[in-house]
C-alpha cells in the first residue's frame, strides 16, 4: 500500500514538472482559458448542404459552449466533401455494407488583418449497414453522417485550441 501512494506521489511530481496543463482550464485569477475566450470569438459561416448544416451546428455548440462573443475576430471557413461507397457486395450484385467519408477543408482567418492563420484539412470516415428495410438504411446512412460530422468538428476544436493555447 505505502508503495502504491509513493509511486502516485512520484508520477503526479513527473506530472507537474513536465509543464502538463489541462488545456480548456483559465489559469489562476483568470475566468476562461485563452482558448475559451478566443474561439468564443469565431464566426462560422453556413456550409452548404444538409450534412454542412450539421457540422456548422456541431461546430458552433463546441466552439462557442457559453455563446458568441460580441464582436468576431475571426472567421472560419469551411468546405466539405462527401463520398459513400458500397463495400459488401453479394452475388446478385447487392450491398450490405456501405462506408460514408466526409473531408474537410478549414481556414480560420483573422478579420482584422484579413489574412489566414491557420489551415487544416480532416477526413472521417465511418460505416453502416444496408438493411432490407429502406426506412432502417436511411436511418442508418444518417447516423453514420452524424457521426462524422460531430468527429470533424472535435477535430477543429481541439486543432484551434491548440493554436490558441500555443499563442497563435
Amino acid at each position: 500500500m505505502i508503495r502504491r501512494i509513493l509511486v502516485l506521489a512520484v508520477l503526479g511530481g513527473v506530472l507537474a514538472a513536465c509543464g502538463f496543463q489541462p488545456l480548456y482550464k483559465a489559469p489562476s485569477g483568470a475566468k476562461q482559458a485563452v482558448s475559451v475566450q478566443r474561439m468564443a470569438a469565431i464566426d462560422i459561416p453556413p456550409i452548404r448542404d444538409r450534412s454542412g448544416q450539421i457540422l456548422r451546428n456541431e461546430l458552433r455548440d463546441q466552439l462557442l459552449p457559453r455563446g458568441r462573443a460580441a464582436r468576431a475576430a475571426y472567421r472560419l471557413d469551411v468546405a466539405l466533401t462527401e463520398t459513400q461507397a458500397d463495400l459488401a457486395i453479394l452475388k446478385d450484385a447487392t450491398s450490405t455494407f456501405s462506408r460514408y467519408t466526409a473531408d474537410i477543408k478549414w481556414v480560420l482567418t483573422d478579420l482584422a488583418t484579413d489574412a489566414p492563420v491557420l489551415r487544416g484539412d480532416n477526413r472521417r470516415i465511418t460505416s453502416f449497414p444496408i438493411a432490407e428495410s429502406e426506412f432502417a438504411s436511411l436511418e442508418a446512412e444518417k447516423d453514420a453522417r452524424e457521426r462524422a460530422m460531430v468527429l470533424l468538428a472535435e477535430d477543429v476544436r481541439l486543432r484551434l485550441a491548440l493554436f490558441f493555447e500555443r499563442g497563435s
